[in-house]
């Protein structure tokens, strides 16, 4: 097992734990702000807001976890009709081309997160830098650039099938 193949287990390990726990945060906030409006009679401001947020994170992880459990939606009517190498070829491509996307857009997000303004940005309700909220999309897109990356290796190498 090389680098990349532990790299991606262990950041898979890490989705995993970050989705149960968001979801579980976002499950808790939105029957707060159902019990707090309809019981106590009180809107809670900042229960909607928590939940999108989770969303999102939960959104980008999950992505993540299908790329690195092959389970994304794909169109596979070339590949499905090759065999042996013309098809590791195909899917090389493919994972090259995802790969080289995604760390393009990592770049980009991070530059985006690193800018000024996202200093000065404050969410509505809670008042909290949007930083925090937004620092899934570069997380995220490096995670995908690593699950991506090692299949692409896998994908080379014709050890296992894709």
């Amino acid at each position: 097992m090389g680098f990349f193949q532990k790299l991606s287990d262990g950041i898979y390990v890490i989705e995993k734990w970050l989705s149960i726990i968001f979801t579980f945060i976002m499950f808790s906030s939105l029957v707060a702000g159902v019990v707090f409006r309809y019981i106590v009679n009180y809107a809670l401001q900042w229960s909607d807001e928590l939940a999108i947020f989770c969303l999102v994170w939960i959104t980008f992880l999950g992505g993540s976890i299908g790329i690195k459990k092959q389970e994304t939606a794909a169109v596979t009517i070339l590949s499905d009709k090759l065999k042996g190498t013309s098809r590791r070829i195909i899917i090389s491509a493919g994972l090259g081309i995802l790969t080289l996307f995604t760390a393009y857009v990592s770049y980009l997000s991070i530059t985006w997160i690193i800018s000024p303004s996202m200093k000065f940005e404050k969410s509505i309700s809670m008042e909290i830098p949007m930083i925090y909220p937004n620092l899934i999309v570069p997380i995220g897109m490096l995670f995908i650039t690593v699950h991506s990356f090692n299949l692409f290796l896998i994908s080379l190498s014709g050890k296992e099938e894709l």
